[in-house]
């Protein structure tokens, strides 16, 4: 449980923590999250996070509001596009645990990594009779290997704690990423990692 020290542990405030400190596949993965994201997680599954009831964005945006000026979350600026790009790109607030800073940002590197082992083998868009992105070549999959055998190093369970699942996967990932799979004549051994 995160501590709140010297402001009170409201219901919202602990709402947003749970929020704050659990990927969410649909708010794209791993924390940081924007007040938007927290407020699509409140809004059609508060009863889990602790709410009685859904939380208004102009509460999250208060509740935020405190708890960064507590110092128990952190704030990050980034330039997102707007969503089906329509219109111009604005300035957005994403906000994490201020303890969770450095796993949640390794948690993204190996996110991200393995999302480029998937296709190192090339990826299908429609059908499986021709590519929509063409396999790796051997110094592009190399690269991806070394990447991928670093993560485990960093990740393994002598060095850290609490990353035993991202390590099978990473293990998963170097394992095909080594493998001579041919996608065009054995579409099905195409498998997702993550």
């Amino acid at each position: 449980m995160i501590q709140l020290g010297m402001i009170r542990q409201s219901q919202n405030r602990t709402a947003i923590l749970k929020c704050l400190s659990e990927p969410n596949q649909d708010c794209g993965g791993q924390p940081p999250y924007c007040a938007s994201s927290i407020h699509y997680m409140l809004e059609y599954n508060f009863e889990w996070y602790g709410a009685k009831k859904p939380v208004s964005i102009s509460q999250i945006n208060r509740t935020l509001r405190d708890l960064l000026s507590a110092g128990v979350i952190v704030k990050e600026r980034r330039l997102d596009e707007p969503p089906g790009h329509e219109g111009l790109p604005g300035w957005v607030n994403y906000y994490q645990v201020a303890d969770a800073v450095e796993r949640n940002a390794f948690l993204a590197e190996i996110n991200q990594t393995l999302a480029i082992a998937e296709k190192c083998h090339g990826t299908f868009l429609f059908g499986h009779d021709h590519f929509f992105n063409q396999p790796f070549k051997a110094k592009e999959k190399a690269a991806v290997i070394a990447d991928i055998k670093a993560l485990i190093q960093r990740s393994h369970s002598d060095k850290t704690d609490g990353f035993e699942h991202e390590t099978q996967q990473l293990n998963k990932a170097l394992k095909y990423c080594r493998s001579d799979v041919d996608l065009l004549k054995t579409p099905n051994k195409q498998f997702k990692l993550r």
